[in-house]
């Protein structure tokens, strides 16, 4: 009889239940239907369990969830905000790493020393403040390198890693998996500026810029993804960068490292 072990993810906020399988479907659906009572007959349930069901949730989320909008064809509707789909992005890619571990420790049960080594590989830390995660959507062989391009929330980024690194990583189009890089390799410059070469460029805006002594961290906001750049103090003030403003963040394919569980 093979044992295996089943993990099931909840999210709780000061104690208090908040997320769950429950009431992320509960979510989807009034992004599908956007309708409550659509979206509660769908799951069996009365109309005022799921709205405090998306009560909850509100109360609990530092930015709201579900929102009402009157008027247009057929009246108003209610949908999920911009907030609402990311926590469902979010919870997804929380469950599919935790279903990923559990699996792996299904197949190291009955090897104790194995557990151990995965437990050891699991707390590895890594002092690269960018670690993207997004699917590959496509690998190019060369003689030498692998070109691996990956999909981040609608953005591509693309790796260029030896062909030995890929078949030890053993890659396949759909697999999930890090793009690692350090902040000092990430550029910054403004969407009219010069033309550059290099195949990463992700647009995005300024979240956040933390000055130092010599040089500043910038933080650029970049579809689901918070990339961080350390430029001169200097190169800030020559590009007008603060809050909000659109900027390119510019990554070279060989500076990006690609992790895999």
């Amino acid at each position: 009889m093979k044992k295996k072990v089943v993990a099931e993810v909840y999210l709780d906020v000061d104690k208090k239940g908040y997320l769950g399988k429950g009431r992320v479907l509960l979510l989807e659906l009034i992004d599908k239907y956007g309708s409550i009572s659509k979206a509660a007959k769908e799951l069996g349930m009365s109309y005022k369990a799921a709205w405090d069901m998306i009560d909850a949730i509100n109360n609990l989320s530092p930015y709201p969830v579900v929102e009402s909008k009157s008027g247009g064809k057929g009246g108003g509707k209610t949908v999920l905000t911009e907030y609402g789909k990311k926590l469902i992005r979010d919870y997804k890619l929380i469950e599919n790493l935790i279903n990923k571990i559990s699996q792996e420790i299904t197949e190291n049960l009955e090897d104790v020393e194995n557990l151990l080594k995965l437990y050891r590989r699991m707390n590895m830390k890594i002092s690269a403040r960018n670690q993207l995660l997004g699917k590959v959507v496509e690998i190019k062989k060369g003689m030498v390198n692998t070109e691996v391009i990956a999909d981040f929330s609608g953005q591509r980024l693309t790796a260029v890693i030896t062909n030995d690194a890929a078949e030890e990583l053993n890659l396949n189009v759909g697999d999930e998996v890090y793009f690692i890089f350090k902040a000092s390799n990430v550029l910054v410059y403004l969407p009219d500026g010069m033309k550059l070469s290099a195949i990463n460029k992700i647009k995005g805006k300024v979240a956040d810029v933390i000055t130092g002594a010599v040089n500043s961290e910038v933080k650029i906001e970049a579809s689901n993804a918070v990339i961080t750049s350390i430029i001169t103090n200097e190169a800030v003030k020559d590009l007008g960068l603060e809050k909000g403003k659109e900027v390119v963040a510019l990554i070279k394919a060989s500076d990006i490292i690609v992790g895999k569980f």
